[in-house]
């Protein structure tokens, strides 16, 4: 088995993408990679992309689940599955590309960063062909509280607890690189956060020392209409609340970063209040009347939760 610095797992469940992922992992400037794609039971061909791929390169290897396991669980198949001797592992959506020298710069933020547990850039966007199209500002800015406040965060500070308590702002679970020796000791992904299990693993390493931040892009993320991030809350399952019911409740937690963990929650709930409010208002002036008991129900909801603290949810 060869020694490489840096594993590479790429989950799969559809091949579409599959095959300019891979390549852009083969085009990285540093080649000390492995590549382990994990067909998580596909039904459409999928096997078949990526057996052809790997017999093509042998830093290039498929493992395979009979069965559709999830993203979490996939992941953490390609983690098991990974030479255990490589230092640092990355996670790349299969619809997604790297610049190539995506990890030559993450690998770099690392060495010169030895308190960071991962680090992480920025992405840009591509559309389903590939071409280039705008990520929304939202999806990359970094706010976090300091001082009891929500701010936005300088370029030269860390991502901490402190950002991830509001929102993931880390763009893609593929922008980032992860000390492998933090990955293990974490547990990996926890498959009940899907599939808000990236930002339940940034909070959790968060938790033990910074994530280095790199502000230039290392990713193009690709939007297209099969993608999970796409489809509606209910669709997406109820990992997001879970998630941060955990975040708030970890026995992990020092008192300071519970305090973080509640205040980040509670500047969450008072933004979704503001937007809600705001759609209430103008479905009133447009006379969409119909929809002003949704809006009234969530916006007590998100008073509730506020003065709750963190939201109600159930164990998963």
């Amino acid at each position: 088995m060869r020694n490489p610095n840096i594993s590479v797992v790429i989950p799969t469940h559809g091949g579409r993408f599959l095959s300019a992922a891979v390549q852009s992992v083969q085009a990285q400037t540093f080649a000390d990679w492995e590549l382990i794609i994990v067909d998580d039971g596909s039904t459409d061909g999928t096997a078949k992309v990526a057996g052809s791929l790997a017999a093509k390169d042998p830093r290039v290897r498929v493992v395979t689940n009979p069965q559709n396991t999830g993203i979490a669980a996939a992941r953490n198949r390609g983690l098991a599955s990974s030479s255990p001797s490589s230092e640092y592992v990355a996670f790349l959506d299969h619809d997604d590309v790297w610049m190539p020298e995506a990890l030559a710069t993450l690998r770099a933020a690392l060495l010169a960063s030895p308190e960071a547990g991962a680090a992480h850039g920025t992405a840009t966007g591509i559309d389903h062909l590939g071409a280039p199209i705008a990520v929304p500002p939202e999806r990359l800015r970094r706010m976090g509280i300091l001082d009891e406040r929500l701010v936005e965060w300088p370029s030269w500070r860390p991502t901490e607890l402190a950002n991830l308590a509001y929102e993931n702002c880390i763009v893609s679970t593929g922008s980032g690189l992860i000390r492998r020796m933090e990955l293990v000791a974490l547990g990996g992904f926890d498959p009940r956060a899907a599939p808000s299990d990236d930002h339940d693993l940034w909070i959790r390493l968060a938790r033990r020392g910074p994530i280095a931040y790199i502000d230039r892009p290392v990713l193009a993320y690709r939007s297209h209409e099969n993608q999970t991030s796409s489809r509606p809350p209910p669709a997406r399952g109820a990992g997001t609340p879970y998630v941060r019911y955990k975040t708030i409740t970890s026995p992990d937690n020092t008192h300071e970063q519970r305090r973080l963990a509640i205040a980040g929650f509670r500047a969450r709930q008072r933004r979704l209040f503001r937007e809600r409010c705001s759609a209430l208002a103008t479905d009133w002036r447009s006379g969409n009347l119909q929809q002003i008991p949704r809006h009234l129900v969530d916006a007590a909801a998100r008073v509730a939760a506020y003065a709750r603290g963190r939201p109600w949810v159930w164990h998963r």
